[in-house]
């Protein structure tokens, strides 16, 4: 009888951000193909409640982790740039692929948490999530080998067509309020917009306010008018779906953005997507039609201008659920994964 594979998964932190929801897909993945998975983390937090939903239990990696525990592995995943020191020593024990979800963003985290990008140029093989992020690391990193694997979202369509429902066009940002994401670019093309279109307009904001970035999003908080609404961070998965089915274009304004879960799950509703060209999802938009130069407000107040249409926001949105089926399904991730993981294994 053939040995079970087992593949151990390494998280930096369990917090209801795109990083633990892309390891979690993963997890969920080789579980489904039968395959033994374990889930460590560097940091423990609430998102473990999502893990233990699908009975994949999550341990505190242990400082002195042994060589004999590694070894019951066949793989190890290290996620995220914030586990890359582990990569040198355990691709000594066995197979290690450094599974990084981070871009342009990478020397900022250098060097603002101590972090080093050498670990990333010695990691024997790692993996990055778009053309965009793989350009910047190939050229500042130079690691060994690296590949591209797009990330995907779970297909949650009801087969909603993206309608104005209520005589108002509704905008949203998601993510974290901090400066990377661009949210502040997004709120001043949105208070740029004509008189007439501020009447039938409302931007929702969803996302985690974390106390280190308060300054900025404070900041945020004192220009906004009565068209902005404020949800805050949505950790309940049902109710954070309900709120985007809602929406009919989904804003990216990041100034920099290795792929975007929200755009992926934006096409996967069949929303309008507007990026900056410092995202690494833009591949969803093959005509690059609703992608506008970073940090050009008034570029981007034309882009959501022109999203007011009616007729627009009915093709938009149709041609990114095209998009999403094309590139962002679990089946075709599924696909791709298993592929790179079994070239891995050979």
């Amino acid at each position: 009888m053939k040995k079970k594979q087992k593949i151990l998964l390494v998280s930096h932190e369990m917090t209801y951000t795109g990083a633990p929801r892309s390891l979690l897909n993963i997890a969920k993945i080789l579980k489904k193909s039968g395959t033994e998975v374990d889930v460590w983390t560097l940091k423990k937090g609430d998102f473990q409640r999502e893990f233990e939903k699908e009975q994949i239990s999550v341990s505190i990696l242990s400082k002195t982790i042994g060589e004999d525990r590694l070894r019951q592995y066949q793989l190890i995943i290290l996620n995220t740039f914030f586990t890359a020191h582990l990569a040198e020593r355990f691709q000594k024990i066995t197979r290690t692929v450094l599974y990084i979800r981070e871009g342009r963003n990478i020397p900022a985290l250098a060097r603002d948490c101590g972090l080093h990008m050498e670990h990333i140029q010695n990691a024997n093989e790692v993996v990055c999530i778009s053309e965009y992020a793989e350009a910047f690391i190939r050229e500042n990193c130079m690691p060994h080998k690296l590949s591209v694997l797009h990330n995907f979202v779970k297909d949650d369509y009801e087969g909603q067509l993206n309608l104005v429902s209520d005589g108002r066009i509704h905008f949203l940002l998601s993510g974290t309020y901090e400066e990377r994401k661009g949210f502040d670019i997004a709120i001043a093309a949105f208070l740029c917009m004509p008189e007439e279109l501020k009447k039938v307009t409302r931007l929702h904001i969803a996302g985690q306010m974390p106390e280190w970035s308060r300054g900025f999003w404070e900041r945020l908080r004192a220009i906004y008018d009565e068209r902005i609404i404020e949800h805050g961070m949505i950790a309940d998965e049902e109710k954070r779906l309900a709120l985007y089915r809602k929406m009919n274009v989904f804003v990216i304004p990041s100034r920099d953005e290795a792929c975007s879960l929200v755009a992926l799950e934006g096409a996967m509703l069949g929303k309008a997507l507007i990026m900056s060209e410092h995202v690494g999802a833009q591949y969803l938009d093959k005509r690059k039609k609703y992608i506008y130069p970073t940090e050009d407000v008034e570029a981007l107040c034309r882009k959501m201008c022109e999203a007011t249409s009616r007729r627009e926001l009915l093709i938009r949105g149709m041609e990114m659920r095209r998009a999403y089926k094309q590139a962002a399904t679990e089946k075709v991730y599924k696909k791709e994964f298993l592929k790179m993981m079994k070239g891995i294994l050979r």
